[in-house]
């Protein structure tokens, strides 16, 4: 089996409260993270990761649902900026755990939505729901506010919170089994149907550092837990989970 990088790795350095300062320049490079092997795993593992933020007039390539998005957007107001992206979500292999034994691989598939976010000053409110080309994967909405509480020439330091709902085809992707998967299980696992509704919860802390010249450095830190019919899913061994990256980025 090919070796994945899971969906929540991606939203380590992407989906953390960029400092706006940052999220507005043009920069590539290359992080590692510490993740949960899956969602709802109490095994970690290191995993690379892509940072890529380019913006070219409406065009942009920015991280969004895991992976690199292509996208276009526009201001609707004053702070006010809304937009439409493509993606990829890596997906999950069911040798990732012994857990997942039985359940069969969760394929890569393209993704596609939209976002608003809203910017006064030093606060970011966001709303985003990407929905997956695959049939049956579902799609989620995820809703995200941040702060900028250090904003010098070298250093920018921010909170963040963000939450996710999915609908009924993506929880039960994510965290239900099927009679059809139960048996496969050898009997490990139960059927557990999932149903639309809240998915979890994050609280974050980006800080980036001016190395020199061009040069960055930018590390996350965050707690995420689960909710609802996704903390109740017989896959989940860990509810809450913490997790943290280090990159380097250059700005161009």
């Amino acid at each position: 089996m090919k070796r994945r990088l899971p969906a929540l790795a991606g939203l380590l350095l992407a989906g953390a409260a960029l400092p706006q300062a940052y999220a507005q320049q043009n920069f590539i490079g290359i992080g590692a993270a510490v993740v949960p092997r899956y969602e709802g795993s109490d095994e970690y593992r290191v995993r690379p990761v892509p940072l890529v933020n380019y913006e070219n007039g409406p065009f942009f390539i920015a991280p969004r649902g895991g992976m690199p998005s292509l996208g276009l957007k526009m201001k609707a107001l004053p702070d006010v900026t809304i937009g439409a992206f493509v993606g990829l979500n890596m997906g999950r292999d069911e040798d990732d755990a012994d857990r997942l034994h039985g359940m069969g691989d969760i394929d890569t598939h393209a993704t596609y939505g939209g976002f608003a976010e809203w910017t006064p000053g030093r606060f970011k409110l966001g709303a985003a729901y990407a929905q997956a080309a695959k049939s049956g994967y579902g799609g989620s909405l995820e809703l995200s506010a941040s702060y900028a509480l250090v904003q010098t020439q070298r250093d920018r330091l921010s909170l963040g919170v963000s939450t996710v709902w999915s609908n009924d085809d993506a929880m039960q992707t994510w965290f239900g089994v099927s009679q059809r998967q139960a048996a496969r299980s050898n009997g490990h696992l139960s059927a557990y149907d999932a149903g639309s509704g809240f998915r979890n919860a994050s609280l974050s802390a980006t800080w980036m550092h001016n190395v020199s010249g061009n040069w960055s450095v930018m590390s996350t830190a965050g707690v995420r837990t689960l909710l609802g019919d996704a903390k109740d899913s017989p896959l989940v061994e860990r509810k809450t989970s913490v997790y943290g990256a280090v990159g380097v980025i250059y700005a161009f």
